[in-house]
């Protein structure tokens, strides 16, 4: 593909941009002057059930759908207010004990939602999501050794089968992501499994147009934008389980790459013995979660689990005697007897903004998904001294390097010192498989983790004997071949006393900050947590080293 083609196509899709503004514009003086609201439906989603009220037949006769209801109330948007078959149709309505508001369209945007409104791919989905999983998929991670057969199934289905056998596979599979990368002749297929991409099939480009039909239908993104980002979200039932999917497309060379996020609930719903954290790092996390107020910081880098962490910590929380709030971008879960607020930063409601909003809210505890900037910064920090327990999360490599960043994004040293209690640092290695097998440490391994041993004793942390030998990963049906299978977080958690908090109000030196963590406050950082790890057969070494090393 060169690159004249992709300009045409960019100048193409430019001019009906504009030439479809200027219909909105048109369709927004016609509804001013007819006194009437106006509404675009291609910026909204719209919901199918709503078609049981109004069958397609009526519906393209009348030129008008139903876009909202709240009981006995209608909203519907209109063509032509003054049409016969219209009226005739408010009249039914009417007769019916609704109350109708008319709102004015374009024709492009009602036939943009009469196209979401009555298609059927919504009772497709409804019909293969018990067919699909368990009987035709069998057991996924053995297909995925057999890449041919995979993408035979795929090629050989309708689109919208062939969409659920990705999706499920992918959740069969453990896969938090599904990634569609266009090449030249071809769309690359991967799966994040434990963190680590793995490339699945390719696809035909014609195939793969078909799934992004129907991938947009399902999250309301518009069909005819192409050179455009475009964001949105649905929900897919494995075995009466929803699963959310986030749905994030991008413009490339070669076409519109796509990546979906898998979210699911229950998954998310771990404790932190399962997510990893042990020893110290545990009990310190426990306490903190009891505290009335303060401030629990979970830092590391996208993908590191910070925000399942977060949500293990609000379990901890008694949501009967407690108010909850949380400020999310995006919401990931839904949580029982917790208020959940997501920013919109082109409604101009960001973190700082929100965060603001939910003091007013006589919260107990308060869960502000990033600290980005300043504002947020000082109001979280000002919200846990004044009565609240907060919990956040900020991108910093270690928990220690959390202090200087907070400083340096202006935080007063004096606010900062009593405000925080607690800094966890995380990052996610793979855990070995079943099939792992034990052999003797190399020469350089035993030195590696010999100098982790003897650095841990020179603190005073209790650690174990020096192993003869670890588990390494062989690889069977069950993981794929790859020798893993699942995720456990390596940590760190730094604990404020009196003297770190005289540190840091006395502004003194980062280094003697450090020094003083080091070699008083017994924290083991997330590479000696990782060793110990190794050594008890959860993790190796190398996976350690790849990530916190």
């Amino acid at each position: 593909m060169d690159d004249q083609p992709i300009q045409n196509r960019k100048l193409n899709v430019g001019a009906q941009e504009v030439f479809q503004a200027q219909k909105e514009r048109d369709t927004m003086a016609n509804a001013k002057a007819l006194g009437i609201p106006y509404v675009n439906l291609m910026t909204m989603p719209v919901n199918p059930d709503l078609a049981d009220l109004l069958p397609k037949e009526e519906a393209l006769a009348a030129q008008a759908v139903v876009f909202f209801q709240t009981g006995k109330k209608l909203r519907m948007a209109v063509l032509d207010p003054s049409d016969e078959k219209t009226k005739a149709l408010m009249e039914r309505f009417k007769a019916e004990g609704y109350q109708i508001e008319v709102n004015l369209c374009s024709a492009e945007s009602l036939k943009s939602a009469q196209r979401m409104y009555f298609t059927e791919i919504y009772k497709k989905l409804e019909e293969i999501r018990n067919v699909v999983v368990e009987k035709d998929l069998g057991n996924y991670m053995q297909e995925i050794a057999g890449l041919k057969e995979i993408q035979e199934k795929v090629t050989a289905s309708s689109f919208d089968r062939a969409l659920n056998y990705i999706q499920v596979g992918a959740y069969k599979s453990r896969a938090s992501d599904i990634h569609f990368e266009p090449e030249e002749k071809q769309i690359t297929v991967r799966f994040r499994i434990d963190g680590v991409l793995q490339t699945v099939f390719v696809l035909p480009r014609k195939t793969y147009a078909g799934l992004m039909t129907e991938i947009k239908y399902l999250a309301h993104l518009k069909l005819n934008i192409t050179l455009l980002p475009q964001d949105g979200q649905y929900t897919f039932v494995v075995n009466e389980k929803p699963i959310n999917v986030r749905v994030s497309t991008l413009p490339t060379h070669y076409g519109e790459a796509c990546v979906m996020r898998l979210l699911d609930a229950e998954r998310n719903r771990m404790s932190f013995e399962d997510l990893g954290f042990e020893g110290v790092a545990l009990a310190r996390m426990k306490d903190a979660t009891q505290l009335s107020h303060g401030m629990i910081l979970v830092t590391g880098p996208t993908g590191s689990g910070k925000t399942t962490t977060l949500y293990s910590m609000l379990q901890c929380i008694d949501v009967n005697s407690k108010k909850v709030i949380t400020l999310e971008d995006p919401i990931e879960y839904n949580l029982p007897g917790i208020s959940q607020s997501q920013v919109d930063e082109e409604k101009e409601y960001g973190f700082a903004v929100g965060l603001r909003s939910i003091l007013r809210q006589d919260p107990d505890v308060i869960m502000v998904g990033e600290i980005r900037d300043i504002e947020t910064a000082e109001t979280a920090v000002q919200a846990s001294l004044t009565g609240h327990l907060v919990f956040s999360t900020l991108h910093t490599n270690s928990a220690i390097e959390s202090i200087p960043r907070l400083l340096n994004m202006g935080v007063k040293s004096f606010v900062l010192a009593p405000a925080i209690d607690l800094i966890v640092a995380q990052r996610l290695v793979r855990k070995l498989c079943t099939c792992a097998t034990p052999s003797p440490l190399s020469t350089s391994e035993k030195k590696h983790v010999t100098e982790i041993l003897e650095s841990l004793k020179a603190r005073n942390i209790e650690t174990p004997s020096l192993p003869a030998e670890l588990r390494r990963p062989k690889g069977c049906p069950l993981c794929a071949e790859t020798g893993f299978r699942g995720q456990v977080a390596i940590s760190e958690a730094l604990l404020f006393d009196q003297t770190l908090r005289a540190l840091i109000l006395e502004n003194k030196p980062m280094s003697e900050i450090y020094a003083y963590i080091e070699n008083n406050l017994k924290m083991l950082n997330m590479h000696e947590d990782g060793v110990l790890k190794a050594i008890r057969g959860i993790t190796t070494l190398e996976e350690v080293d790849r990530v916190a090393r």
